[in-house]
C-alpha cells in the first residue's frame, strides 16, 4: 500500500474513521465546484461509494496534515503508459503550498515506481489556483474542451495538461 511523506504531508489510503471529514470537506460548495465528478450536495452515500472506488484502485490516496485529512489526489491509468491525475483540497487549505507538494510527491512516486510516461489533468476553465499548481509542477497546457461537471450538471469548458515523466 502506498505510503508518502513530504516535510508536511502524509499521502496515503483513507480509513472508515474519514468519513465524516471527507463529507466535510468535499461536501463545501467552494471545493465541489471545482470538481468534475462530485455531486453536491456531496452526502454519506456518495462518502460510501468513493470509499469503495479508493480502497479497490491502487492510486486513489488523500492527503494528511498533522493527522488530519485536508485532501485527495490520486491517478487514474488510461493505458498506453498514462494515466489521470486529479486532486483536490479544503478550501481552508488552500493557497498554502500543499496541493503542490503532494503532487510532486506523487509525481516523484509514479516516476521511480510505475510505469506511466505520461500524466494528463483536466481543470475546470477558471481554476487558476489549480493551473498555477499544474505549472509548478511541470505539467504544460495542451488544449481546452469540455467535461461533464457533476455538481453543476452540465459540460463546462476545461483545459488539458499533460506531464511527461522522466525516461
Amino acid at each position: 500500500m502506498i505510503e508518502l511523506r513530504t516535510e508536511r504531508l502524509t499521502i496515503k489510503k483513507l480509513s472508515g474513521l474519514d468519513k465524516a471529514r471527507l463529507v466535510e470537506l468535499i461536501g463545501d460548495p467552494r471545493v465541489s465546484e471545482t470538481l468534475s465528478n462530485v455531486p453536491y450536495p456531496y452526502t454519506d452515500e456518495d462518502a460510501e461509494y468513493w470509499m469503495g472506488i479508493v480502497h479497490s484502485s491502487e492510486f486513489n490516496l488523500n492527503i494528511f496534515h498533522d493527522g488530519l485529512l485536508i485532501g485527495g489526489i490520486g491517478l487514474t491509468p488510461q493505458g498506453d503508459g498514462c494515466c489521470e491525475l486529479g486532486y483536490w483540497l479544503g478550501f481552508d487549505y488552500r493557497g498554502k503550498g500543499y496541493a503542490t507538494e503532494a503532487c510532486r510527491a506523487l509525481l516523484g512516486y509514479a516516476s521511480a515506481e510505475t510505469c506511466f510516461r505520461q500524466i494528463r489533468a483536466n481543470l475546470c476553465e477558471g481554476n487558476s489556483a489549480s493551473s498555477n499548481v499544474l505549472q509548478k509542477v511541470g505539467f504544460q497546457q495542451i488544449g481546452t474542451g469540455e467535461v461533464f461537471s457533476l455538481s453543476k450538471q452540465k459540460n463546462v469548458p476545461c483545459l488539458h495538461y499533460e506531464y511527461r515523466l522522466p525516461d
